[in-house]
This record gives structure tokens, sequence and C-alpha cells, in this order.
């Protein structure tokens, strides 16, 4: 005869039963004891990491994952008083050469706080911006306010339908041109677009003594 399974698994639980009232302790409660331990214990460390790797995460994400940002020149087609063009019909080509763009973080100072942005020097024909814009150049820059730009303006030289050349500079050499509206906020893996209008007085050119004090503005359009 085989012996009552049920019978040993009776004498096997009474015995343990005895083993634990001789401690003084309730095999129940033991149970619940360990249980509310393996229960709210790893829980909490298991909250309290999730909880602070999404912390984490998110500073990292919103900190140093870069966005992108966009620089784009026009010149705008603002004819002055009594003209219907922009610019003298003898003007046939303005051309700026541009080169050192640089964005300010916002909230530092001016000698500091510059971040370079690697765009290559160019020189633009501003005729042909009149009704568009050119882009200059795109570059990945760390998420942040940025609430102006400056670049230096190496040289410009208008072309006339006479055939005659002539050359200009920009005093100090560099412009220095505010964001509107606090800056351009840039956020990890966001695209955004900057619009630098760079305009030329007519008369000062026509006048041609040598100097020339563009306007320009900068403007976030996406």
């Amino acid at each position: 005869m085989f012996p009552n399974p049920r019978g040993l698994f009776t004498q096997d639980s009474t015995r343990s039963n005895r083993v634990f009232n001789s401690v003084g302790l309730n095999p129940v409660g033991q149970i619940d004891l360990l249980g509310k331990a393996l229960s709210k214990g790893p829980v909490a460390v298991i909250l309290a990491i999730i909880i602070i790797g999404s912390v984490a995460g998110y500073f990292f994400y919103t900190n140093y994952i870069p966005g992108t940002l966009t620089l784009t020149i026009t010149d705008p087609a603002q004819a002055p008083p009594g003209n219907s063009q922009q610019y003298d019909p003898s003007i046939t080509g303005i051309y700026v050469t541009v080169s050192g763009f640089q964005f300010h973080s916002a909230g530092q100072g001016n000698a500091s706080g510059w971040n370079p942005m690697q765009v290559s020097t160019q020189t633009i024909d501003m005729i042909t911006v009149l009704s568009g814009s050119k882009v200059l150049g795109t570059m990945k820059f760390s998420a942040g306010k940025y609430d102006s730009l400056r670049f230096n303006v190496t040289s410009v030289t208008v072309d006339f339908v006479s055939g005659t050349i002539a050359s200009y500079t920009v005093p100090s050499g560099s412009l220095k041109v505010p964001i509107p509206n606090g800056g351009v906020q840039i956020t990890a893996t966001s695209s955004v677009t900057v619009l630098l209008t760079l305009s030329f007085n007519n008369q000062e050119i026509l006048t041609m003594n040598g100097h020339l004090a563009p306007v320009a503005k900068a403007t976030v359009v996406g």
C-alpha cells in the first residue's frame, strides 16, 4: 500500500507549524510579512528608479538633444517714395560678401555666449533676393533660446548699367541683429528658420562715397 500523500502533506504541515509556534511565529503571519516586504520594498525601489530615470531622461532630452536652425537672407522690395522699384534702374547688381555668422545665447553677456554657425563665406547678389530668399546654411544647435545674431560684411560691390563698378564698406565691418520677441527658441529635434533681412539705401549707393549703412532685421519664420 502506498502512503496517503494527503496525510504526509498534513503531517509535514503540522510539523512546520510546530516549528513556527516553538519560536513564537504564526506561519500565516510570517508569509504575510514576507509578502508585504516583497510587495512594498521592491515596488518602491522600482518606482523611484523609474521616476529618477524619467526626470534624467527628460532633462537630457530637452537640454542636450539639438534642434536644427536654418538661416536665410532676403532684401525685401521696399520701394522709396516716388519710385516704383527698390533700387535705381541704373543698378544691375549689389554683391554682398558675408561671413562669420554667430548666434547669441539669451541671458549671457555680450562678451560671451556667442555660438558660431558653420556658414561658409558667401557673396550674394541682393537683386536676386528682392522677391524671394536664399538659404545661407543649416546647422544643429543646442536646445535653448538665442536672442541675436551677428556677422561680418567684408565687402559690397555694386554694378551699374554703364559698366561702372563701385566698392563700398560697412562701418565696423560687422552687423549685430536682435531677434524680436525674446529670440528664437530651439528645442530637441525641432526645426526653425530665421530670416535675415538686409537692405541698402538707394541714395547712398548712387552717391558712391564708398560707405553704406545697411538696415538689418531678423525674423523667426518657421
